[in-house]
């Protein structure tokens, strides 16, 4: 399967798995099912790593308290069947079931009332909350107590951290979709996004364990990032340690604090941990490796060149006869040039930018574990053109330095037709928190992303990079 088309897949097998799916949904996931064999593999895959997560796999099963009580009640009523008469043995076993039911249904309805283990304590945009059941929370706010269950950053500006019972933290954003429970043992499953955490020590033998589509993650007590897809995920450590091992073939590496590690879904492709403080501050995207699927669309250079062509023609900018002419040399070229990427419209909530925005989205360099730093001299170049007059916002996403958690900046400009900026970074502001100060310079650059509220601007990005500045 192409990797759209698994994402697009992945997404819904999921979403099957978390209770809530429609009726179409589930035949139309049935009809791929019995017909490809990748989509079931992936389907086995999934259900695989959900029951996991969701089922206490990941240690050896304990008892508790009350089920031992009620074992050692049983017990004592076997014996008596031996020692009793009939009449005692009447009563006995009327006294002891008594008992028994009595403790059982306390224990049972301790048992089915959900646990509370995390507090939301920072939130912003649409982020949506799926708990026991599919029920569907959307209602976010500060201070809420939240069961197991699948949390969602659903928009760009959207943001959540969570805090859990002994003060562990950790954050997403933009996009990231996590399951989590507690139990006694933390255990995470990230389908896709960036994860931020800081973690508390853990007991050696219930270690935090973090799952994702390529990797599985067992954590004592660490700083780490995680950024995730379908196909690898990206481990940073910043303090601490944590073991890694490739769901592909169970290979295992350690990733101590100030190294990385990235795991693909592909055996043949290298496992280690390398340092990370060997940082580059240059970057320049590849427009159509790099891109975010559902947040930017890759034309061929070929191809925007024919729409061009064909859009001059319809103004009445050229000639048909004219086109060797005003076109020949780029033609000749066309090899030579990358292609655009065209913003995508995508639906937001809670959004200062409106309901509905215009996106293009870049990874920057996942497949690589040298992180992208920026220095005070650091200065984003972006190309690109818009069809009307518009004001476009450009960010960046981070990690911190202080702490385990993933800040967004953000900067405005007006253009109109084709544009060549050149951004300091120190012109990036919080996307979030009024008030707040804090500068990008020192940080890990993840993504970067254009957007803009005006849906009839048709943005397309040709170029971005990542300079120093020469004074």
């Amino acid at each position: 399967m192409k990797r759209q088309e698994n994402e697009l897949w992945q997404d819904l097998i999921q979403q099957h798995l978390d209770g809530i799916t429609s009726t179409e949904e589930v035949k139309q996931l049935s009809d791929q099912l019995e017909s490809c064999s990748e989509t079931r593999m992936l389907y086995l895959k999934l259900q695989h790593l959900h029951s996991t997560l969701m089922n206490d796999e990941f240690s050896e099963p304990s008892k508790t308290e009350p089920e031992n009580r009620i074992l050692k009640l049983i017990s004592d009523l076997e014996q008596s069947n031996h020692i009793l008469q009939r009449r005692r043995l009447l009563i006995s076993f009327a006294s002891i079931a008594a008992a028994v039911f009595v403790i059982l249904g306390s224990w049972l309805l301790w048992n089915s009332q959900p646990k509370r283990i995390v507090e939301i304590t920072s939130i912003q945009g649409d982020v949506q909350w799926t708990g026991d059941g599919g029920n569907v929370i959307e209602a976010l706010e500060n201070g809420r107590l939240l069961t197991g269950g699948t949390i969602e950053t659903r928009s760009v500006n959207s943001f959540v951290e969570l805090r859990f019972r002994d003060s562990s933290t950790l954050s997403i954003s933009g996009g990231a979709v996590l399951t989590l429970a507690d139990d006694g043992q933390k255990k995470l499953y990230l389908r896709s996004g960036i994860l931020s955490a800081e973690v508390k020590k853990q007991q050696e033998q219930y270690p935090m364990i973090v799952v994702t589509p390529a990797a599985r993650l067992e954590v004592l007590g660490t700083r780490f990032d995680v950024m995730a897809n379908p196909e690898r995920s990206k481990i940073s450590v910043r303090q601490g340690l944590v073991r890694a091992v490739r769901m592909s073939d169970g290979k295992s590496v350690n990733v101590a604090g100030g190294h990385s590690a990235i795991a693909s879904t592909e055996v043949e492709s290298d496992f280690l941990s390398r340092r990370a403080d060997q940082a580059v501050q240059e970057w320049t995207a590849n427009l159509e490796q790099d891109h975010k699927q559902g947040e930017g669309e890759f034309v061929s250079a070929m191809v925007a060149l024919r729409f061009e062509i064909r859009d001059a023609l319809q103004r009445g900018e050229v000639l048909r006869s004219q086109i060797p002419e005003v076109y020949g040399e780029r033609l000749a070229t066309i090899s030579e040039m990358q292609g655009v990427l065209k913003a995508q419209p995508k639906q937001i909530r809670h959004s200062q930018f409106g309901n509905v925005i215009q996106i293009a989205t870049l990874h920057v360099n996942r497949d690589q574990t040298n992180p992208v730093v920026l220095s005070e001299q650091s200065v984003f170049r972006v190309q690109g053109k818009v069809v009307s007059p518009a004001q476009i916002h450009v960010g960046i996403g981070a990690f911190g330095t202080t702490r385990a958690s993933a800040g967004r900046f953000l900067t405005s400009r007006n253009v109109n037709g084709k544009f060549d900026l050149e951004i300091p970074v120190e012109q990036f502001r919080p996307f979030r928190g009024r008030g707040d100060t804090t500068s990008p310079e020192g940080m890990e650059v993840f993504h970067w992303f254009c957007l803009t509220s005006d849906t009839n601007a048709e943005l397309e990005i040709s170029s971005v990079e990542l300079k120093t500045a020469t004074n």
